[in-house]
């Protein structure tokens, strides 16, 4: 058994060339996929396996998720608990199919770098979208992990990249731990910020870095919209994604951003969405507007693009599913043990 802990993944993560990042790709894809394809297979003839994600809340407020699946290969057992004092603290269990405890990984780090993941598996399919001047809203390691990614898969294509946020602290601890990276790695490229707290001008910057935007990745847990619709230029083709509400009242866009993409919003789950995502349920947005990404991905070839009709946005909500856990997880194993990064450890 493999012991992964968050320094290990993190070293992983940080030195993937652009070969690793598409095998990790493809392995989410062929996960998705397969999820989506088994929609009416009956369950006990399912290959993938995901119940719903159970919680506890203690005395003293701390709450724990418990997410099980399995893909018949290997089953996977996440737990992540989120606490005033230390913030999200959690771990990814794999077994084999005969339960044989075959690695454990820190979750946090993983969590946000599959997330990001699934948002690339669009935004490198949207080839007719420009891709220069990208915006992220948030602070964390979700809004790090999409610029990450991004500058890993389609260096080229960016010139601009500007994080938003409305605390100060919280953007200047990125800049430290995360942007001030990323500009040494890429002297070419632009890396802005801008605050919303202290900041007179504020809505006046934002309007025009979003009319001046090409891509809107959203990361953060909104309960009300980053921005109005009105700011940006509908007559422009964009790519938005949605990952950081995951709650009924929460929402990172209006609904007619939301709607911006002809009535068509991209989903990884729609069970998952249109129960948790506060900007479906608002929009009473119905099944046959939603396009799951696994569906889609099943009747296209592995490098086929996607068709975006003039004036309309590209929309994606992603909530995460336990299936993206299990397949990065396993493949960052098998990444540790080639490169003997972790520790290995006999007698489970």
């Amino acid at each position: 058994m493999r012991l992964l802990p968050e320094p290990a993944v993190a070293r992983i993560l940080r030195q993937l060339s652009p070969a690793q990042c598409h095998d990790l790709l493809d392995v989410l894809c062929e996960g998705l996929t397969t999820v989506s394809s088994e929609s009416s297979t009956p369950s006990h003839e399912r290959l993938v396996h995901q119940p719903l994600r159970s919680t506890i809340v203690t005395k003293d407020q701390n709450l724990s998720l418990f997410m099980p699946v399995s893909n018949t290969v290997h089953t996977g057992f996440k737990v992540v608990t989120a606490s005033q004092a230390n913030g999200i603290i959690g771990v990814i269990n794999i077994f084999s199919p005969e339960g044989k405890l075959q690695g454990l990984l820190s979750a946090a780090e993983i969590t946000a770098f599959r997330t990001a993941l699934a948002v690339m598996s669009l935004f490198i399919r949207c080839t007719t979208i420009p891709k220069e001047h990208i915006l992220i809203f948030g602070s964390g390691r979700q809004a790090e992990w999409h610029a990450r990614l991004a500058l890993l898969l389609v260096p080229e294509q960016i010139k601009k990249i500007t994080f938003i946020n409305r605390g100060r602290r919280r953007l200047e601890e990125l800049e430290r731990d995360a942007i001030a990276d990323l500009r040494a790695a890429h002297p070419d490229k632009t890396l802005a910020t801008l605050v919303k707290e202290d900041t007179p001008d504020y809505e006046e910057q934002l309007r025009a870095e979003l009319g001046a935007s090409d891509v809107i990745f959203s990361c953060t847990p909104a309960t009300e919209p980053n921005f109005p619709y009105t700011y940006l230029q509908p007559s422009k083709r964009r790519f938005i994604s949605l990952i950081g509400s995951y709650k009924p009242h929460m929402r990172e866009i209006d609904t007619e951003t939301l709607l911006s993409g002809g009535g068509k919003v991209y989903v990884d789950s729609k069970e998952a969405c249109l129960e948790e995502s506060g900007e479906l349920i608002l929009a009473e947005a119905k099944e046959d507007q939603l396009v799951e990404i696994g569906e889609l991905y099943g009747k296209m070839g592995k490098d086929e693009s996607i068709d975006v009709p003039e004036g309309c946005n590209v929309v994606f909500k992603c909530v995460g599913m336990g299936i993206m856990d299990l397949v990065v997880g396993n493949k960052l194993l098998e990444f540790g043990r080639a490169r003997n990064i972790g520790m290995e450890v006999d007698g489970f």
